[in-house]
């Protein structure tokens, strides 16, 4: 007897990421609601399975949707920061203060933006570190039926460099920053049909007190979910921390009792080897997020670390960060520098392998975030979130080996289908949850009131006519 299911994609090639890491050609998959319920050869699915709905893969690589591990929604004013600013003052003279002034309004709109584009590039599931006006992302979240974490950006402004935050934005003492988390973990975690996630998020960067960092922690402890922050991001937070604690970043958390396998640590560019030890020790969880490290100059080629903290089985996962800070949210692009920068550095094309890459930014992403028992394989019984790219474009042909072509040619643009939950979010290009006409005509009225607001006028080296 045929099962009717509500979605059949047939006649692909599968990267199925599952334990034997197989590669189907002429596979299928068939979905009922939100989850896979059977994958193999076409005609073996065919046997069984009739869609209600049926998708022709043919010229389609599937896989699983993509985990941007560090994907802010509260940057919005793509372009407004200079390109040659460090890390410090970088956060200290332009991010924090237009962040300061950014309405509820605009990081509704900006985020539906930046969703798009994440979408459109084959992510399905992100990392917000932390957003300004909770409740209205997490409706913009829910309304384009993306999965996500995310949670309250909060600080006490008590750490070794809160001196760099500013008075007028998010100003909180210990107690309210505490507050604020546990509320929203137990209001909002699980919402939009449990597609988030709500993490004990707080800034980092030297900008928490140690008893916010333990504080956040022994939260996601008892709520069972994580915290995140910002950490060991450039060398200026590290030279900080040594002469405030007499610790470096990670350091000083280990001594504290601040690390922990539901820790999660944005950037750690600057990371020393006993680190990666107490990392490794403990179980923390890091994303690495090339774009951004190369524009602000971490210098991630020389003192990153990430290929010490896989070969210590140290979960590493992969993103992006802000639209100022790496100024795309294309996780090709971060798949790419993930895998050529550490061959560079070390003079060695053995350094790191596309099969690697392609695990940081799909099963490192899910296992980083807790995800990974539902997500991260095209499985039976996980959930329905895939992504179909078209390999009939010049970039893809020929194509030997589909893995080196995913992340060596590709760019996102080749994206083709998304899949959350078993709803097209994508197909065909068009998208079918976000108005990108309305989204871009509120965008396009709304940022030149933030940046009149925020005191920061756009520069350009050349004249402007």
């Amino acid at each position: 007897m045929v099962e009717t299911v509500d979605i059949l994609i047939e006649s692909g090639s599968l990267l199925t990421m599952d334990g034997e890491r197989r590669i189907l050609t002429d596979g299928a998959i068939a979905i009922r609601a939100d989850r896979i319920v059977a994958v193999g050869k076409t005609k073996d699915i065919r046997a069984e399975y009739r869609g209600r709905k049926t998708i022709d893969a043919s010229s389609r690589l599937v896989m699983p949707g993509l985990v941007n591990g560090h994907a802010h929604l509260i940057e919005i004013a793509r372009g407004l920061i200079p390109d040659n600013v460090h890390t410090s003052d970088w956060l200290k003279y332009w991010c924090y203060p237009y962040l300061a002034v950014t309405t509820e309004e605009e990081e509704y709109w900006y985020s539906k933006c930046i969703m798009a584009e994440m979408i459109r590039s084959g992510t399905t599931c992100f990392v917000e570190p932390g957003c300004k006006f909770l409740p209205s992302t997490l409706k913009s979240i829910e309304e384009t039926g993306m999965r996500a974490t995310t949670g309250s950006w909060v600080w006490d402004q008590g750490g070794p460099d809160g001196q760099k935050c500013p008075d007028n934005f998010l100003k909180m003492n210990l107690e309210e920053c505490l507050e604020k988390t546990e509320h929203n973990i137990k209001t909002y975690n699980g919402a939009a049909d449990g597609r988030v996630k709500v993490f004990a998020t707080i800034e980092g960067v030297g900008t928490c007190s140690d008893d916010l960092m333990l504080g956040a922690k022994e939260l996601a402890d008892k709520h069972g979910t994580f915290t995140l922050m910002h950490k060991a991001s450039s060398r200026e937070e590290v030279a900080r921390e040594i002469q405030v604690t007499g610790h470096r970043p990670v350091e000083h958390m280990y001594e504290i009792g601040a690390l922990g396998p539901n820790v999660y640590l944005n950037h750690m560019t600057a990371v020393e080897l006993d680190e990666v030890d107490m990392l490794a020790e403990t179980d923390t969880k890091v994303c690495e997020n090339p774009p951004a490290a190369l524009k602000l100059a971490k210098g991630t080629t020389r003192t990153g670390k990430f290929l010490e903290m896989m070969a210590k089985n140290v979960t590493v996962a992969l993103g992006c960060d802000g639209v100022n800070s790496a100024d795309h949210k294309d996780m090709f692009r971060s798949m790419f520098l993930a895998a050529t920068l550490p061959k560079d550095a070390n003079f060695d094309p053995q350094a790191i392998t596309a099969e690697t890459v392609i695990e940081m930014a799909t099963l490192n992403g899910y296992r980083a975030i807790g995800w990974d028992r539902e997500l991260g394989t095209l499985e039976a019984g996980k959930k329905a979130d895939l992504i179909l790219i078209d390999i009939d474009r010049p970039e893809w042909v020929p194509s030997y080996n589909l893995v080196y072509s995913l992340v060596y040619s590709a760019s996102g643009d080749s994206v083709d289908t998304v899949i959350v939950e078993g709803q097209i979010l994508m197909e065909g290009r068009e998208l079918k949850t976000i108005d990108l006409d309305e989204v871009f005509a509120h965008c396009r009225e709304l940022a030149p009131k933030l940046a009149e607001r925020a005191n920061v006028k756009p520069e350009s080296r050349w004249p402007v006519v």
